[in-house]
């Protein structure tokens, strides 16, 4: 028998058994470099190109864009253009959950406020409303099946939409990603809607594979039981080592839950073709995995090829041969956003990389046309050349800020004359030495799925105590600690 499928590679031993399995209810745990994705688009492909007079949909979902853009960049390499044919599709888990609420919608078993069925759905409403320091958080529920506004309280005060801005816009037909899954949770607990739901996936989804599932929150893990109850076809994949975004509300422990009360046939993944080559790493990934003791031997920013870290300020507070790729600072969403454009500027520059949350920047500035960004530019290159030359931080960011309301047509305010300072100098440390070899460093969120060949690892001094304990995966920062220790082929460094 053969273990290729034709275009493809051979196919390892486990590759091929867990992406060929008979089983309805499949769940495939992926140790770093094993061929997730690899064996992810060839289980999507044989599901959706089987010999079936089934013309329901093949889904695959996973929880980032940037994930779910790799697998169907892979899909279609792999299969063809119509792999993708409607009504199969490969998209992030919110897109699916934003079908769903519009069905509710649409079914009449939710209303939403002014009636709309059709909604406008944002990543935040910070990108494109101001905000206020406050510890009300604006949240929506249901009322019956009545969706409504109400406001969480919280323990420490955050940059939230204002009441009026947020009443307003729900009304409008808007809300955030955060907001489909408030409504929808609540509504998955109406035994009606319940089975509604199930009866929706069981006549439009014959097969569902969801990527990273360990990044899934009790609702995601709700659709997926749902899913599976309806009898879909359900493939999970993912790691418990790699789950990171507890922030988010991800439970792995509800996943692992959910495959034992389901029964799903579990297949691993242990072969990593990541570091093959390297005894280093290969004996690196199994201590971390026993939980043994580890201490990473010692290197300079200079010798690797990216500096991770669990934190950007981390990063910014190290070497400055290292520059992050994203600003994070609390001087207010205008600042913020400026200053990724003149990161964004540096990091292309320097590495042909886009900063990170450029997309969010555009969108708080409202740079919405190419024209418009690329009107921009000169007077960014212009500041950074300022930089350099030590000319006063005010001045700079009062001429920047000006050139971007102008040319942006936002509503001018007193809050953008705020100079960033301590951004504005983090940028100035790298421009210091034009000759210096800038190395780019990411947060091990922004890392996951990717690999290089040197890797320098910035501990903190918590970091390396834990290290010398050995990892425990229940903890979410000792596994950024593994994710960040995972990605070199040959060699992990702390620098």
């Amino acid at each position: 028998m053969s273990s290729r499928w034709p275009g493809t590679r051979a196919l390892t031993p486990e590759q091929l058994l867990t992406a060929a399995s008979p089983d309805r209810l499949v769940y495939v745990e992926a140790f770093p470099g094993s061929g997730k994705t690899t064996v992810s688009h060839q289980r999507f492909g044989l599901h959706r190109f089987a010999r079936t007079i089934d013309h329901r949909a093949v889904v695959a979902v996973s929880f980032t864009r940037s994930a779910t853009e790799e697998i169907r960049r892979r899909v279609v390499r792999q299969w063809g253009p119509s792999a993708l044919a409607w009504p199969h599709r490969i998209v992030t888990l919110d897109t699916i959950l934003n079908d769903l609420l519009t069905h509710l919608l649409r079914s009449g078993f939710l209303q939403w406020p002014g009636g709309h069925e059709e909604l406008e759905v944002l990543d935040t409403w910070r990108t494109h409303f101001p905000t206020i320091r406050t510890t009300a958080k604006p949240a929506l529920r249901l009322a019956g099946t009545q969706v409504s506004t109400t406001y969480l309280p919280e323990a420490k005060p955050d940059n939230h939409i204002r009441p009026a801005d947020f009443a307003a816009a729900v009304n409008r037909g808007w809300c955030t990603h955060e907001n489909v899954r408030e409504v929808l949770h609540g509504a998955l607990g109406i035994d009606g809607i319940r089975a509604h739901v199930s009866t929706y996936f069981a006549r439009t989804i014959r097969s569902l594979l969801v990527d990273e599932v360990y990044d899934a929150n009790d609702l995601d893990v709700e659709i997926i039981r749902t899913a599976a109850e309806a009898g879909l076809a359900v493939t999970l994949v993912g790691d418990p080592w790699q789950a990171l975004y507890a922030f988010r509300g991800a439970r792995p422990e509800s996943v692992r839950r959910l495959i034992e009360l389901l029964g799903f046939e579990r297949g691993e993944l242990q072969t990593s073709f990541r570091w093959r080559d390297s005894s280093d790493q290969a004996s690196l990934a199994r201590l971390l995995r026993r939980r043994e003791c580890v201490v990473l031997p010692a290197g300079v920013a200079r010798d690797v090829d990216v500096v991770l870290a669990r934190r950007w300020k981390t990063l910014w507070d190290g070497d400055p041969h290292v520059l992050p790729l994203a600003v994070k600072q609390p001087s207010g969403p205008f600042q913020e956003a400026v200053c990724t454009l003149l990161l964004n500027e540096l990091t292309q520059s320097s590495f042909g990389l886009p900063a990170a949350f450029l997309t969010d920047a555009r969108t708080t500035l409202g740079i919405e046309e190419a024209e418009t960004f690329e009107q921009l530019r000169p007077d960014l290159q212009a500041a950074l050349q300022r930089l350099a030359s030590q000319d006063d931080l005010g001045e700079i960011w009062t001429a920047l800020a000006d050139s971007v309301v102008t040319k942006t047509h936002i509503e001018r305010s007193e809050s953008q004359k705020r100079t960033p300072r301590k951004a504005l100098g983090n940028l100035r440390i790298r421009l210091e030495d034009v000759h210096k070899r800038l190395v780019p460093g990411l947060t091990c969120h922004q890392a996951k799925g990717k690999e290089w060949d040197r890797v320098g690892v910035r501990l903190e001094e918590s970091d390396a105590t834990v290290l010398r304990k050995g990892l425990d995966p229940a903890d979410e920062a000792h596994r950024s600690l593994y994710v960040a220790l995972t990605r070199a082929r040959v060699r992990s460094l702390a620098v």
